[in-house]
């Protein structure tokens, strides 16, 4: 289980230039964005995963350096817009 946000309205999902779900974003302690996109490069087969882009942006950031990518494209089902 994990927290997640509900965005009934879409302003959030737009505000933040949302295209598709999962779509990942991370912020450091001064709530600069910092990473947006993918969580890893396979999102069919995890055994065929080569870059982990979520988790090596946060894995910097908790060490105090600047993620290799800040932008990856997002894999997903594109968001249906109200």
């Amino acid at each position: 289980p994990f927290p997640y946000l509900k965005d009934e309205s879409q302003v959030t999902a737009r505000a933040y230039d949302a295209a598709c779900t999962p779509e990942s974003y991370v912020f450091d302690e001064e709530r600069r964005l910092r990473y947006h996109g993918r969580i890893d490069d396979n999102h069919e087969d995890p055994k065929k995963v080569t870059q982990h882009n979520l988790r090596d942006a946060i894995d910097a950031l908790l060490r105090h350096q600047s993620p290799s990518a800040t932008l990856t494209p997002a894999i997903g089902c594109s968001i249906k817009w109200k």
